[in-house]
């Protein structure tokens, strides 16, 4: 990647699945925001946390069970996740569950930051508002609306 490529946020997500779940949707709506540019790929691995708390790899390309759907991304695997990865992303899986793990570029900010950089500006900070936080926040501004 060029060095005056601006990249757009990266975020990384930990998605939680039982064994044998039907998670085609998932990886079809995954699909879809590649395909029409949204975000960019950097990386995908999945783990397995069995009942004795215990953490493992699992092979996409074999079509593990509740996350055989994705077993057409295990080609994006570039490696940026080792074991330290998996091992945290285990700490918040349930056991008995499989985790997919994401990283990604917000590929739609890219001309933002792009823009922002040719003005002379930069990004000096960026973190992601889990989407409960801002909900239990409008929550309780119309909960205090409603006591005004």
């Amino acid at each position: 990647m060029p060095e005056d490529t601006a990249l757009g946020p990266l975020d990384f997500i930990v998605l939680e699945f039982p064994e044998g779940a039907a998670t085609a949707p998932v990886a079809a709506a995954l699909g879809a925001v590649l395909d029409r540019g949204i975000v960019r790929l950097f990386d995908i691995a999945a783990a397995r946390k069995d009942a004795d708390g215990t953490v493992s790899r699992v092979d996409l390309a074999e079509g593990a069970p509740g996350l055989s759907a994705f077993a057409g991304f295990a080609g994006a695997q570039s490696g940026l996740f080792d074991e330290s990865d998996l091992d945290q992303a285990g700490e918040v899986l349930e056991p008995g569950m499989v985790g997919l793990i994401v990283a990604f570029e917000n590929t739609w900010a890219g001309g933002f930051v792009s823009a922002a950089h040719a003005a002379g500006g930069r990004v000096v900070a960026s973190e992601r508002i889990p989407a409960q936080t801002l909900l239990d926040a409008l929550d309780a501004l119309d909960l205090a609306e409603a006591e005004a």
